[in-house]
């Protein structure tokens, strides 16, 4: 596990919310997911480099959420993600989003992800790869 942890703070939109002025659910996936990019970005790894100079890339095969309490319209939110599990060719992003001003928990929740790279046969397949070492190296973790 690594300790390196990305934090990204937002303010929620009227778009990001539901008619109560909530924030619709699926809006907290779609962070999850950029927290997970941003997290390889600074890590100096990018997805983006991983499948251009690699040919690695990394999709989600699960992903969880908790809502604990709601966000609204014009809350300032933080959201946080860091890996918490490395395998030999998946790893597990963890996800907290938590209210900036008073760092109440809004929902946490969790994206499996693999390494896969596509076929040599050219038939739209992918197949689960290694974690490249680059990737291991940049979140100072060694292989299982």
């Amino acid at each position: 596990m690594s300790s390196r942890i990305s934090t990204t703070r937002r303010k929620v939109g009227f778009g990001d919310c539901d008619p109560a002025k909530i924030v619709y659910y699926p809006n907290y996936f779609d962070w999850f997911d950029r927290g997970s990019h941003q997290l390889f970005e600074e890590a100096d790894v990018s997805m983006k480099m991983l499948e251009e100079t690699l040919g690695v890339l990394t999709p989600i095969v699960d992903v969880q959420c908790r809502f604990v309490s709601p966000a609204r319209w014009e809350d300032e939110i933080d959201i946080s993600s860091e890996i918490t599990h490395w395998g030999s060719r998946s790893f597990t992003v963890a996800h907290r989003v938590t209210q900036a001003a008073t760092g109440d928990l809004v929902a946490d929740g969790t994206e499996s992800r693999v390494c896969v790279r596509p076929d040599s046969d050219n038939n739209g397949q992918i197949k689960a790869c290694e974690i490249p070492d680059e990737v291991r190296a940049a979140f100072g973790v060694t292989a299982d």
